[in-house]
C-alpha cells in the first residue's frame, strides 16, 4: 500500500523490515483518532471533544506506528478515515474516499492488513445509521473475508461496567448487528480497546502483522479481472444508494442526495482520461498548425524582404515594414495559445474533483506526449507520490516522528486528553519557436 513518509533505510544485515497497512473505521465519535493517538503515542492526532457533533478527520489519514515484533521490524499504517454519520460529510463521500484510497492501493499492488471497526460501547442502542454502516462493512470487505476484521468495542469504563457487558453480548449474538460477521465461516474478531494501556491496542494490531487481503470492492471496481463497477453499483455502495432513497424530500436533502448519487455513479477513471486525452489532441493539432503558419509567414516576410532588396538594391522598406503588424498578430495568438492551455487545465482539475485515481493526479500530464494510458500517471504525475520507492496516496500523516516500540508488551500512558466518557505551477510547453 502507498507510503507517504520518509522511508528508514535498513541495512543489508539488519532485522527483517515489513510494511503493512490497517485500516480504521467506524462511526463519527467511535473514538478512531483517539486509538491511533494511544496506540502511536502521537499527541499531536486532532481528537474531538465528546459534545462535537461533526467528525475531527474529514479526509482520509495515515499514521505510522514502528514496531518491533519477535525479531521483525514493522512499519505499520493506520489508516484513519472519516467517521460515518457526519455533520460535514455524507456516507457517500466517507465510502467513496475510503474506496479511492484502497483501490489506489490495490494498483499500486500493496494490500491491506486488515480492517478495524471502531464502535463506541457506551451507546445505548445501535440505531439506523450503526446498522446500515454495519451492513456497508460487510459488503466492502466480503462475508468471505471476514477473518480480516476485527470489531472494537471502545470507551469502556464510561458508563456502568455491567450495562456495557450486556451491550457487549447483545452485539455479538444479534445478527443484525455484529453477530453476522462473527458467526460467519470466517469468522471476525471481536475485542475490547481498554483506554488505559497501549498494549490493549497492541493486541488488537498483532494478528495482521504477517496478514494481507484484497477487499471485495476492490474487486469489483478495479481488478482487470472484475466488473469494474461504479461505487454506487458495488455491494457496498448499494447499502448507501438504498439508504438515500428513504431520506426526506427537504430542498437541502435533495441537494445532498444529488450530490450523494452523482459520487456513487462514477465509474474508475478511464473515460475521464480518455476525453482529456482527445481535448490535449485537438489543442496542440491547433496549436502546431498556428505554429507551422508563423513560421511560413515569417520566412515570407524575411525572404520578401531579401528579394526586394535585390531587386531594388533598397533595404526593402515595404516587406520589411509588415513585420510590427505580424508580431502583434503572433503576441495575441500565442496569449490564446497560453489560456487555452490554462484553460484546459482547470477544466481537468474541475472535472476530476469527485474522481478517483485522477483526483490526485499532476495535470501537467497534459503536456507529456508520453503519457498515453491511465497507467502511464502513477509514476510521474501522481500528486500522492512522496517517496522515492512508490507511487502513493497523498494523505495527512502526522506520525513520522513516533518511535519503535519497546516491545510487544510495552504500555504508555493513553495520550491526547484520555477518553472522555460521554497545483502544482504550470509548466506548459514553452511558446518559444525555431523562427
Amino acid at each position: 500500500m502507498p507510503d507517504l513518509t520518509v522511508q528508514t533505510k535498513m541495512s543489508s544485515t539488519g532485522p527483517k523490515k515489513r510494511i503493512l497497512y490497517i485500516l480504521v473505521m467506524g462511526l463519527t465519535g467511535a473514538g478512531k483518532s483517539t486509538f491511533i493517538s494511544v496506540v502511536t503515542g502521537n499527541e499531536d492526532i486532532p481528537i474531538g471533544a465528546p459534545s462535537d457533533l461533526d467528525g475531527v478527520t474529514q479526509e482520509v489519514q495515515d499514521y505510522i506506528l514502528y514496531y518491533h515484533h519477535k525479531g521483525c521490524r514493522y512499519e505499520i499504517h493506520l489508516i484513519d478515515s472519516p467517521g460515518f454519520d457526519d455533520g460535514t460529510l455524507n456516507d457517500a463521500q466517507v465510502l467513496s474516499q475510503i474506496a479511492t484510497y484502497i483501490n489506489t492501493s490495490y494498483k499500486l499492488k500493496q494490500r491491506l492488513a486488515g480492517v478495524l471497526y471502531l464502535h463506541d460501547i457506551t451507546k445505548a442502542k445501535v440505531g439506523g445509521v450503526g446498522k446500515i454502516n454495519l451492513r456497508m462493512l460487510e459488503n466492502l470487505i466480503g462475508m468471505e473475508k471476514c477473518n480480516n476484521c476485527t470489531l472494537v468495542t471502545t470507551k469502556w469504563g464510561c458508563t456502568n461496567l455491567q450495562d456495557e457487558e450486556k451491550r457487549e453480548k447483545t452485539l455479538s449474538v444479534e445478527k443484525k448487528f455484529f453477530g453476522a460477521m462473527l458467526q460467519n465461516a470466517q469468522q471476525a474478531k471481536m475485542k475490547r480497546f481498554e483506554p488505559k494501556t497501549r498494549k490493549s491496542a497492541l493486541d488488537i494490531i498483532i494478528p495482521y502483522l504477517e496478514n494481507e487481503f484484497t477487499p471485495h470492492i476492490s474487486r469489483q471496481m478495479v481488478d482487470p479481472r472484475g466488473p469494474k463497477l461504479p461505487l454506487g453499483e458495488t455491494e457496498a455502495g448499494k447499502v448507501v444508494a438504498d439508504n438515500l432513497e428513504k431520506l426526506s424530500q427537504t430542498k437541502q436533502e435533495q441537494k445532498m442526495v444529488q450530490h450523494a448519487q452523482e459520487i456513487l455513479s462514477q465509474s474508475y477513471d478511464e473515460s475521464l482520461f480518455e476525453e482529456f486525452k482527445q481535448k490535449r489532441k485537438v489543442l496542440r493539432r491547433k496549436i502546431h498548425m498556428q505554429q507551422s503558419g508563423r513560421w511560413i509567414m515569417r520566412t515570407a516576410i524575411v525572404g520578401g524582404a531579401i528579394v526586394a532588396t535585390v531587386l531594388t538594391l533598397g533595404l526593402g522598406a515595404s516587406a520589411f515594414a509588415l513585420e510590427p503588424v505580424y508580431e502583434k498578430a503572433v503576441r495575441g495568438q500565442r496569449k490564446a495559445e497560453k489560456k487555452a492551455k490554462v484553460d484546459l487545465k482547470a477544466d481537468f482539475i474541475e472535472k476530476s474533483k469527485n474522481a478517483n485515481q485522477l483526483r490526485q493526479t499532476n495535470p501537467d500530464w497534459l503536456w507529456d506526449n508520453k503519457v498515453k494510458r491511465l497507467q502511464d500517471l502513477e509514476k510521474s504525475y501522481s500528486l500522492k507520490s512522496g517517496s522515492s520507492d512508490s507511487d502513493i496516496l497523498k494523505v495527512v500523516r502526522l506520525g513520522e516522528k513516533v518511535g519503535f516500540a519497546r516491545s510487544e508488551d510495552s504500555e504508555a500512558p493513553l495520550h491526547a486528553a484520555d477518553w472522555e466518557c460521554s497545483d502544482s505551477s504550470d509548466s506548459s510547453e514553452s511558446d518559444a519557436e525555431q523562427e
